[in-house]
Formats: structure tokens, C-alpha cells, sequence
């Protein structure tokens, strides 16, 4: 699970722009 490829993700979540707002939000949570 560290290591989630952008193929996985969009097998997930269909909407790109939603996947981009998800890897924001993860971003923030990181830092």
C-alpha cells in the first residue's frame, strides 16, 4: 500500500479531476 501507481489509483477513481483533489488532500496530510 506505499507504493500506489497513478494506473491503481484511476482503476479507483475514474473522475481525474477527483483523483488530482485526493492526491492534494493526501499532500496536505503528509507535510
Amino acid at each position: 500500500m506505499a507504493r500506489v501507481t497513478v494506473e491503481d489509483c484511476i482503476d479507483k477513481v475514474d473522475n481525474r479531476f477527483e483523483l488530482v483533489l485526493l492526491a492534494g488532500h493526501r499532500a496536505r496530510q503528509i507535510s
